[in-house]
């Protein structure tokens, strides 16, 4: 059972990413609730947005102050005392991709929200402007300044969750702020483009995912070794030039700290 009246083969239900099924809740309780408008995680979800750790199992909807704002099992009310901006997904009202993200800017960890933001301005789904001007909707509510310190540290040039995370941990651990996908150049010659750098510094950071050692994301063994000499001999150029390279992985990010002391032994603290 998915939600009440509506159910899901069980063999196809074991088969979906988390995100998937929670959409499919969304969908669900869209056929039972009192048209509904769908926000914060549950926009996220129909939108097409990250999220870093599990998804909720209730529902997130916006009610009016005279509806009341109190929440039941299954469903998370959130009561607007100004109208939100509205957009249809999948035959269901939701807030649009710059409120929703405003919204998980207000309510979720800085180091989540990036992530959506990040991935929000990288695919199109919001620019600058629109962020903008739904941070004015809702100044002085509850999140307010938080959003605002989200979405001034968002960039589209973060090209994966993992960098968007990474990201965050270095605003998070007040360290210096790196250039985003910085050409390093030997002469007029393209060396690299580079993750994070660190131009003061002369470092390089480099977020290690397992899909930069596949040959279009397809885990073949003889391609993954061509990947990682193709890596090695890419390293070696830049160390060549006299700079320093930091790579971390994912669980590094993760945990900050791993990060944090990588980061330290190259210089930047």
């Amino acid at each position: 059972r998915v939600r009440y009246g509506a159910y899901a083969d069980a063999a196809e239900w074991a088969a979906l990413d988390p995100a998937e099924r929670y959409r499919r809740v969304v969908l669900a309780a869209g056929r039972r609730l009192r048209d509904p408008v769908f926000s914060h995680d549950s926009a996220a979800v129909l939108h097409g947005l990250p999220r870093l750790g599990s998804w909720p199992p209730a529902v997130h909807v916006l009610v009016g102050r005279r509806s009341g704002g109190r929440s039941t099992p299954g469903v998370r009310r959130h009561t607007v005392s100004r109208a939100a901006a509205v957009s249809a997904v999948d035959g269901l009202r939701c807030t649009t991709p710059a409120r929703t993200v405003v919204d998980l800017a207000r309510t979720w960890s800085f180091a989540g929200a990036l992530v959506a933001a990040d991935h929000a301005l990288r695919t199109g789904l919001v620019d600058d402007a629109a962020l903008e001007r739904e941070l004015e909707r809702v100044r002085g509510e509850r999140g307010s300044r938080q959003a605002r310190r989200v979405l001034a540290a968002a960039s589209p040039l973060a090209e994966s969750v993992g960098e968007s995370l990474s990201r965050a941990r270095v605003h998070e651990l007040g360290l210096p702020l790196p250039v985003l996908q910085h050409e390093v150049r030997d002469g007029g010659e393209l060396v690299a483009r580079v993750d994070f750098w660190w131009p003061g510094l002369r470092v390089v950071g480099e977020f290690d995912g397992r899909l930069k050692y596949r040959a279009d994301g397809v885990a073949d063994g003889r391609a993954a070794e061509d990947a990682v000499w193709a890596e090695k001999q890419r390293e070696d150029q830049l160390r060549a030039l006299g700079l320093r390279v930091v790579r971390w992985t994912w669980d590094d990010a993760w945990r900050t700290d791993p990060l944090r002391r990588a980061l330290a032994a190259a210089g930047v603290a």
